[in-house]
């Protein structure tokens, strides 16, 4: 059987919420083993969202929670507390990469910024995801999607031509999603330049930087002209492109171009709509007339991108015919947030739900540190860790 790519990989996983966590998620998805890496006093924030959601499983664990953990193994320890803190850097000493998403000087003041890493091991890869990045004015200001999408310009981009800026929101959290593979690639990428005897570095993951790259074609000619201008679903060169309600109050979803109107004169009912105003009030009149999925049908068959706009169960009902990894299923049955690739030879697949607290505190210390069975219970009763309860 293939190796999976990060195979013999070690990461320790300081991250949280999306941007940290789910960087590290993804490379746990590739084969690495992953140490998700929480404080007695402070846990991930995705343990408290949505907690009593049925979808949670069995192990009673928020969706967003197991989406970005699983995978990985889980230890409770304290970084303030100088045992602690000593702890970590013995795991430093026997890992490869370090993921984080604090804010910036968080590390510093810990005694765990980049220099006290590699006095550890001088081949770590420190990777850093934050908001603004390592440098500059705005470096050290706390951030969230929607702030970040505000300042990248990706909100300004976003909405109706008469309505504000939008931003996506905490459940699609652009900025977050999009950062996490990003990161992933270039950390793996890192990963493999150092076993070629690159040696470790710090990287430099700054989401704004990212969503601004992004979005970037759309500003390249602010410097000459108006900033570009929000327009809703409208987007040139296209003649219509939008969303209609058909007669049952479910949406649809069409793009027409200048080639297509001869085709469209040729679907049944529609009649010779003569400009663009005209077009978008027949396409209205017409699709309200019938069921979505004959008006997709009679579109796609003349030549026009129709499609419906699917909720939730619509899409969950699609597998293998619409989607095939984007969800994924636990051993114990639980669907779960799946991934963005797939890999062929050694397919991603989730051999783990997301870890409980201090599930693995115990073990990682012992196999990973070298720490005995009575040291370990003795960092337990000081406090310093967290063991699984029972």
């Amino acid at each position: 059987m293939t190796p999976a790519p990060l195979q013999g990989c070690r990461v320790l996983d300081l991250g949280i919420i999306t941007a940290g966590a789910a960087t590290s998620a993804l490379l746990a998805d590739m084969g690495a083993e992953v140490i998700k890496v929480e404080s007695p006093h402070y846990r991930d924030p995705f343990r408290l969202w949505a907690a009593g959601d049925p979808a949670a499983g069995s192990g009673g664990l928020p969706p967003f929670f197991r989406a970005t953990n699983r995978n990985k193994l889980g230890i409770s320890l304290d970084l303030k507390h100088e045992s602690g803190r000593a702890a970590f850097l013995r795991l430093v000493a026997n890992s490869d990469i370090v993921v984080e998403n604090f804010r910036r000087g968080v590390l510093g003041r810990l005694g765990l910024d980049y220099e006290a890493l590699r006095s550890a091991n001088p081949a770590i890869i420190l990777a850093s995801v934050s908001s603004q990045g390592e440098t500059g004015p705005d470096a050290g200001y706390v951030s969230y999607g929607s702030t970040l999408e505000a300042v990248a310009g990706l909100a300004w981009l976003t909405g109706y031509p008469d309505g504000p800026p939008t931003i996506s929101g905490r459940d699609v959290n652009y900025p977050d999603q999009i950062v996490a593979i990003f990161a992933a690639g270039i950390i793996a990428t890192a990963w493999r330049v150092r076993r070629n005897g690159g040696g470790g570095t710090h990287l430099d993951l700054s989401q704004r930087e990212l969503t601004s790259f992004l979005c970037g074609e759309a500003f390249l000619a602010a410097g000459r002209d108006a900033a570009p201008a929000r327009a809703g679903n409208a987007q040139a060169p296209h003649r219509v492109q939008d969303c209609f309600r058909d007669q049952d109050g479910k949406w649809v979803a069409v793009t027409v171009d200048a080639a297509d109107i001869d085709r469209l004169r040729t679907v049944p009912g529609m009649g010779t709509p003569r400009s663009d105003a005209d077009l978008d009030t027949a396409l209205r009149a017409w699709i309200a007339s019938r069921p979505g999925a004959e008006a997709v049908a009679s579109l796609e068959a003349a030549g026009i991108a129709a499609a419906p706009v699917l909720d939730g169960h619509s899409l969950l009902s699609l597998q293998h015919q619409l989607w095939d990894n984007a969800l994924s299923r636990t051993d114990g049955g639980d669907l779960v947030k799946g991934f963005p690739f797939q890999l062929s030879e050694a397919p991603l697949r989730i051999t783990r739900d997301a870890p409980g607290i201090g599930s693995h505190s115990a073990e990682i210390l012992t196999r990973v540190a070298g720490y005995s069975p009575a040291q370990v219970a003795a960092l337990a009763r000081a406090g310093v860790i967290e063991l699984e309860p029972g």
